[in-house]
């Protein structure tokens, strides 16, 4: 359980954050995979969430390592005060999320893909029931870490239906990339 940040803790937060800043942006997404709620801290959180180089699936198993179905429901009033920081960190990277901030890397695929269709499924019989969770994604934003399909369709090009002819767009754009 986090406690209130003392003088030595804000010291070696600064230490982690300067050792972060440091880091490859493969090594930091590694890293950030890595992280669980007894390892993360809402400064190292929202500071990782913030940068560039994040790509989705990072994001989306940074979400899930830090366990938020506890807090899910809970009005904000009622979190315990001393994981407040912490959900405010996770309401700022579900908006991220959600906007289409990070963007999908077929080289980071998320970590633990049943979990997160396990919290939308929850979200979806929330929905259902008329609850509303804190934290609500996107099905569209997340789809392409999470649908059964998400390698095999950049495998294929599309075709065009039986006697379909394609259209002067993918007509130009299809021989460029040829």
């Amino acid at each position: 359980m986090p406690r209130s940040i003392t003088g030595v803790q804000a010291d070696r937060e600064a230490e982690i954050l300067d050792m972060l800043k440091a880091l490859s942006p493969k090594d930091l997404c590694d890293l950030a995979r890595r992280l669980d709620r007894s390892t993360m801290t809402p400064a190292v959180l929202s500071w990782i969430s913030a940068q560039r180089s994040v790509d989705l699936g990072t994001a989306m198993s940074l979400f899930m390592n830090a366990q938020p179905d506890s807090f899910n429901h809970l009005e904000k009033d009622a979190v315990p005060e001393p994981y407040r920081r912490l959900c405010a960190a996770l309401d700022a990277l579900c908006q991220r999320i959600n906007c289409g901030y990070y963007l999908p890397d077929p080289q980071r695929p998320l970590d633990k893909v049943r979990d997160f269709v396990r919290w939308m499924g929850d979200q979806e019989a929330d929905a259902r029931s008329r609850r509303k969770g804190r934290w609500v994604f996107n099905p569209v934003t997340v789809a392409p870490m999470i649908s059964d399909i998400r390698f095999d369709a950049r495998r294929h090009k599309a075709k065009p239906a039986r006697g379909e002819r394609p259209g002067l767009f993918r007509k130009v754009f299809s021989s460029q990339s040829a």
